[in-house]
């Protein structure tokens, strides 16, 4: 008899499993369906019209590095209704506003930015410095939108003409940092925080220790906040020639000039100078027509987007001969992280240090570029990469750091052993300081009536979330987490050519912007990547140069993981909209908390991680 229930059991799981397989490749082959008739519909002969404008339809943040698009990403895009085009790099951007600037085909520029999410200022200087390299040529450049955002805003106020919504407004609320506090709520659970950690102003560990900012960190992040503030109007009022509490009203100020136009927030831009003019947006089109003609076919002016502008002119950036001299570019972007637990948003230990490797074996390349856009993470895996970065300084190959919009705490760490660093006057970095974190649960399983009991051969076995942490396993850790610290401080000290009780002055977790570590010795020079680019050049002796972004073939199991296990992100997305507007501050801030411990995957549970500067 329970033979028989035996085979009845397998067959039932035979016939699951064939269910389960049939239903992926039926699912593979509609994605694939999905994906052909895509491609398939897309107009690769298109000819270029003689006069158009550039229209930079920007969406989501403005990327350090190309976000790979899958096949299933598509297909949920598809599903979930998005029809917004995929996000631009920094790069594709700068590439196509300077083709245009002298293409005579291009004449104007026109900057729709309804969609582009909130993005560093560091990133935003960047492109504007573009849209002000194209402004030389003499051609306009417009702005259209039914609102602007903060960030949008600073993007569009480099246009010629700033076109607004009537029914539309302008919104400049400054900068802050805000986050969940979680002490009186694990208390209420009986949740147990075990904190370790070196730095006054290493302040992301207050969260699970406090209700509210220590004074020290409050100090620490309203210093660098105004920095970053104050660049952000100098910049408007240059642009705009407003004052500057057109940008930055007290409350006084803004309830008495909202009050003299009854309210209206696009009269309000338009009295203090933000726009130049109220337009619908049949009459927003009209007016670029004006400049570059209308098509009668899409029924708007003559206009041409970024990615299908860059595809026609692919062969203009294939000049370079391969015995050029080059200098390697390597882009590092995301939280960094141990190779068997990163994300594809990540950067990965063993696979940053394997494009290092190839870099220094590559006889073309002559110096070496890392543009560092990181808030740290694993002290683990920071270090990983710094040794790649050792053994290819070993080569007599000069190696330069550019920094973007972040390189605090383990960007920093990999970053400081560089012969040149560059950053920008807003990039965040420094924050260095050491802290670990463990959480555990045995009194709320108590509270349950569940305990955890046993036996082991040493003081240190069993010690773990549900037992809670020993006396002596908590000075071990705080002992290591010390420990790290002053290899953070010495690996400074030496690469920066400082005694180390200055570094540990200017350490203790403190951030700093680009502008205040030029100042501090923590960077050597301000300037963006195309700065550093032209400064390895420089170092390595180099005449004519080319580029060479450093990239690894993937083998043909690696493309077919990337292009079907990439993140899903689309349930998340229909949960979000499903809130009600007022909630959805909230659930962001809990997804980004979450996020925020889900990178939490050290080997010794010790990181080196500014979680505040993620957001700028």
């Amino acid at each position: 008899m329970w033979a028989k229930v035996k085979w009845l059991f397998r067959g039932l799981v035979k016939v699951l499993n064939a269910i389960r397989i049939l239903l992926k490749t039926v699912l593979l082959l509609l994605i694939l369906s999905f994906v052909f008739i895509l491609f398939s519909s897309d107009d690769n002969n298109q000819i270029l019209p003689d006069k158009a404008a550039l229209t930079l339809a920007l969406s989501g943040p403005v990327l350090e590095q190309e976000a790979q698009a899958t096949p299933q990403g598509m297909a949920e895009k598809w599903l979930s209704g998005d029809d917004t085009p995929p996000p631009m790099t920094l790069k594709q951007i700068k590439d196509a506003l300077e083709l245009a600037r002298t293409d005579d085909r291009i004449a104007a520029l026109v900057l729709q930015l309804q969609n582009m999410s909130e993005s560093s200022i560091t990133k935003l200087d960047e492109v504007g410095a573009a849209i002000e390299a194209f402004k030389t040529s003499g051609k306009p450049v417009y702005a259209i939108g039914d609102n602007y955002s903060q960030g949008q805003y600073y993007l569009a106020a480099h246009a010629d003409h700033i076109l607004l919504n009537p029914a539309g407004s302008v919104s400049i609320q400054g900068l802050g940092v805000y986050r969940l506090f979680y002490k009186s709520a694990f208390e209420r659970f009986n949740i147990t925080p075990h904190v370790f950690r070196v730095g006054t102003y290493k302040s992301f560990v207050e969260p699970y220790l406090r209700d509210d900012m220590s004074a020290e960190s409050r100090e620490d992040t309203q210093l660098w906040l105004g920095q970053l503030w104050a660049h952000y109007q100098d910049k408007i009022v240059k642009l705009r020639n407003i004052p500057a509490d057109h940008i930055s009203p007290t409350k006084e100020q803004m309830l008495s000039r909202f009050a003299k136009v009854n309210g209206d927030p696009a009269q309000y831009a338009l009295q203090q100078g933000l726009v130049d003019s109220l337009a619908t947006r049949s009459e927003m089109l009209q007016t670029v027509a004006e400049q570059v003609g209308w098509n009668s076919q899409t029924n708007q002016y003559m206009s041409l987007d970024v990615p299908t502008y860059l595809s026609r002119n692919q062969a203009i950036s294939k000049l370079s001969a391969q015995t050029v001299p080059a200098v390697g570019l390597i882009t590092a972007s995301g939280p960094i992280m141990s190779a068997d637990t990163a994300t594809p948003n990540s950067i990965n230990d063993e696979h940053l240090s394997q494009l290092i490797n190839e870099a220094r074996r590559d006889e073309q390349i002559q110096a070496l570029v890392l543009r560092v856009d990181s808030p740290g993470g694993s002290a683990f895996a920071a270090e990983q990469i710094r040794s790649a970065l050792l053994n290819f300084k070993e080569s007599g190959k000069p190696l330069i750091i550019s920094m973007g919009s972040t390189a605090a705490s383990g960007g920093y760490w990999i970053a400081a052993d560089a012969d040149k660093i560059y950053a920008s006057p807003t990039t965040l970095t420094g924050s260095i300081g050491v802290f670990g974190l463990f959480l555990t649960f045995e009194e709320a399983l108590q509270k349950i009536g569940l305990n955890t009991d046993g036996v082991g051969t040493t003081d240190f076995v069993g010690a773990g979330i549900t037992t809670g942490l020993p006396e002596h396993v908590k000075q071990m850790i705080q002992m290591s987490v010390e420990h790290t610290y002053g290899q953070f401080v010495s690996i400074v000290a030496q690469g920066r050519n400082m005694p180390a009780a200055e570094v540990d002055r200017i350490a203790q977790g403190h951030v700093w912007t680009g502008q205040k570590a030029l100042e501090l010795g923590l960077v050597d020079e301000l300037g963006n990547l195309d700065d550093a680019l032209a400064g390895a050049a420089l170092l390595a002796n180099l005449g004519e140069f080319d580029v060479k972004q450093i990239k690894l073939p993937m083998s043909a199991k690696d493309k077919l993981l990337a292009q079907f296990m990439g993140d899903s992100t689309v349930l998340g997305k229909i949960a979000m909209a499903a809130l009600p507007t007022v909630l959805r501050p909230a659930a962001e801030q809990v997804q980004q908390a979450a996020s925020n411990l889900s990178q939490f995957s050290d080997v010794h549970g010790q990181y080196i991680l500014c979680v505040p500067c993620q957001s700028f």
